[in-house]
């Protein structure tokens, strides 16, 4: 047997036409799970069951609602269908939300589907071809044109064994649905379980998503993690695209999450009050679309209020008007959308559907009306090379760079290079590695016994606008190529910084020498540097003229071989050490240090005595205490 194959499988029509015995029948599933739904005979709410055809395929069933004071539930479990089946009631024919249900189905792009003619048995033969002849007058010029029709009566189990095979040879169309890209699930359910907290369920839109992992959920930018993975009530160490998932999260409480909000990988998706979009009128809306109009925006199963502006036409439907054109909505509250994603539009009042809409832009500047410029993006965006336009996006960007959200799944482009929390173009950031490596060769060349160039520095000759934390992550994405390396707070051309001529080097091990035997009786720079042979030998030394003895200190210190006590207080490392170990065994045996035991152990006066003590509390070696030290942290482990 191969690989297991998910699909969604949506049940619409009009309201009591037979969807859910239909279901039923089908799968033995009664969605109806409400009170209410089973007192009334109707459904109200989205219902759902599984179903397996074999050959490695299972369906996610939803059973949307068919009154037509439900259609927004109805739209909300349209989102992520794969194939419909469309039910029309033969002893009615075609009704108002028959029509509405196709029209919203056709919007969001599912891609196919069977016509079932229920309650075939309450009529005769002719009304029967009539109402199938209905049907595909009906389904003419949509995703069902052609599909399979098929008459059944779910109470007597006629028609069905064609339904399945129907919906088997449409399955097999499909070809097997990616689990690329990021995850993402529009919630659908939400409640609370004894000993497992809040769960959701929903559609898996794309990607996949396992116990552990750390998801986000929108608008709301909450961070929470799997606890569990259920598929169709079965426990599941992966879930994936085309299933319908139970997930149990750890970090949400109930009453923050609501229909139609969004799991989603970290910044997997863009989020915004306003949209680009091309919308398309549905046939049956005879009425006019007007600029600024206020309209019912239905995305996920996530409905808000916004306005329409038209970008390309003055007006849209009517008599003879135009039936497609360019849009930017702009919404009330906030959307979580990528390119691609499909919409249904409804009128404010009356709320009527009237069209569908495909998102290409999530997150867009306000536009002016008829801009020749917007409208050529819009078009390479719709139907020309998007890559390239996200890629002159990125070029455009700069070193501001856009964020992982305003990218989406775009992320991934070949041009596109993650730094951080932003998405750059390569070749900019390519440009800027370059530049960097020049700065550090110039400071090498004014500065060679420095480790490297303060990265504040860099940052400021680059002229970089963006904020500390943006230059920090660039850095260290940069740094990762190997041209050159960060050191702290530096950026070295290596780790050890510019190679020195052998004349420098030896200098300094006799400076390095000359320090250790001064042991912590630092005299201070200048003192220190009259009397150290070692300067004296440079200053004849034309080579060496760049051997400095704030320079040559510097350098010890980058290197790790003398540390900077205070601003004009030196001690080699080695000596430093040492002293740690005095200390160490000091608090072995006594539980405090006075200062002076501590003069005993140093031999110190007040004057470097004090800093040094100082120092020691800022490093965490010792812990001051009104007059006394006691051990701190940093003498719990072995050496400096």
């Amino acid at each position: 047997m191969g690989k297991e194959q998910h699909f969604i499988l949506g049940a619409a029509g009009h309201v009591d036409h037979g969807k859910t015995a239909l279901i039923t029948a089908l799968t033995g599933t009664n969605t109806d799970r409400l009170k209410e739904e089973q007192e009334r005979g109707i459904s109200i709410e989205l219902g759902f069951a599984e179903l397996d055809l074999g050959e490695g395929m299972r369906l996610g069933v939803v059973d949307m609602p068919g009154h037509e004071k439900f259609v927004k539930q109805m739209v909300s479990g349209a989102g992520g269908v794969d194939l419909a089946l469309l039910v029309i009631a033969a002893d009615e024919g075609v009704m108002p939300q028959t029509i509405e249900h196709l029209e919203i189905l056709n919007s969001l792009g599912v891609r196919g589907g069977v016509v079932v003619l229920s309650k075939a048995d309450l009529v005769d033969e002719d009304i029967l071809a009539v109402a199938s002849e209905e049907a595909r007058d009906l389904v003419e010029g949509t995703f069902l044109a052609g599909k399979p029709l098929v008459a059944t009566s779910a109470p007597k189990g006629e028609g069905l064994a064609e339904v399945l095979e129907a919906l088997r040879t449409e399955a097999r169309n499909l070809g097997e649905r990616s689990a690329a890209g990021p995850f993402r699930m529009p919630m659908d359910r939400i409640f609370t379980m004894p000993g497992v907290g809040v769960v959701v369920t929903g559609t898996c839109w794309s990607g996949q998503v396992a116990e552990g992992d750390r998801l986000q959920v929108q608008p709301l930018g909450l961070a929470v993690r799997v606890r569990e993975v259920q598929v169709h009530g079965r426990r599941s160490s992966l879930g994936r695209s085309g299933q319908r998932l139970a997930l149990a999260l750890h970090g949400a409480k109930r009453d923050d999450l609501e229909r139609g909000f969004q799991l989603t990988a970290v910044d997997a998706c863009q989020l915004g009050r306003r949209l680009d979009l091309r919308i398309n009128l549905m046939p049956h809306y005879q009425g006019i679309v007007k600029n600024r109009q206020r309209l019912h925006i239905h995305h996920a199963g996530r409905e808000v209020l916004g306005r329409i502006v038209l970008l390309d036409e003055k007006e849209l439907g009517g008599v003879s008007g135009p039936r497609t054109g360019l849009a930017q909505l702009h919404l009330e509250d906030l959307l979580v959308t990528n390119r691609g994603d499909r919409l249904v539009l409804r009128f404010y009042s009356p709320v009527t559907s009237l069209a569908g809409g495909i998102v290409l832009d999530g997150a867009p500047k306000r536009h002016k009306r008829f801009d020749s410029g917007v409208l050529d993006n819009l078009a390479i965006l719709e139907t020309g090379d998007s890559d390239k336009l996200f890629a002159q996006k990125l070029e455009t960007a700069g070193l501001q760079g856009i964020s992982l959200a305003e990218a989406g799944s775009d992320r991934d482009h070949a041009q596109a290079r993650i730094a951080g929390k932003r998405v750059y173009h390569r070749n900019l950031l390519a440009d800027l590695s370059d530049r960097i490596g020049e700065l550090l060769a110039d400071y090498g060349r004014r500065f060679p016994l420095r480790l490297g160039m303060p990265k504040e520095e860099a940052r400021r000759r680059c002229k970089f606008k963006g904020g500390l934390p943006e230059w920090n992550a660039i850095c260290q994405t940069l740094a990762a190529d190997g041209s050159w390396v960060l050191a702290g707070d530096r950026i070295a051309l290596s780790p050890s910084g510019p190679q020195l001529p052998a004349g420098m080097s030896t200098a300094l091990d006799q400076v390095q020498a000359e320090l250790a035997t001064a042991a912590l009786q630092w005299p201070g720079l200048q003192e220190f540097s009259e009397n150290s042979a070692a300067f004296r030998q440079a200053a004849n030394q034309p080579e060496l003229r760049d051997f400095e003895p704030a320079e040559v200190m510097r350098h010890l210190v980058d290197h790790g071989l003398a540390v900077a006590i205070a601003s004009d207080f030196l001690v080699h490392a080695g000596t430093l050490s040492g002293l740690l170990e005095r200390l160490r065994g000091h608090f072995a045996a006594q539980p405090e240090l006075t200062f002076a035991e501590f003069r005993e152990l140093s031999g110190l006066s007040r004057k470097l005595g004090i800093p040094l003590l100082e120092y020691l509390d800022r490093s965490g070696a010792t812990v001051r205490q009104k007059d006394v030290r006691l051990v701190g942290p940093a003498l719990g482990t072995e050496g400096e």
